[in-house]
């Protein structure tokens, strides 16, 4: 994973965004020596969200909380909160 400071990424963010996206590579962002935060691409984001999406129903389900089934697509609604 490359590791950039904030104000040295703030100067290559589209560069960075744009590799991230073409090369499924990570970007951690920096603050005196922290990390801050995490570039992924969209692709990614979105396999990540599916995995906790089910993640979520198995553990619910593993308690018993589980009623009457629901499309996928309403899970995520409800889990993730997006917008109908």
């Amino acid at each position: 994973m490359d590791t950039y400071p904030i104000t040295e990424a703030r100067t290559k963010l589209g560069a960075l965004a744009r590799q991230v996206s073409a090369e499924q590579k990570h970007v951690a962002l920096t603050d005196r020596g922290q990390t801050m935060a995490v570039l992924i691409s969209p692709a990614e984001l979105e396999e990540l969200e599916y995995h906790r999406v089910n993640a979520e129903y198995f553990a619910r389900r593993s308690r018993g909380e589980t009623g009457p089934g629901v499309s996928q697509d309403e899970a995520r609604r409800l889990v993730l909160g997006d917008a109908p």
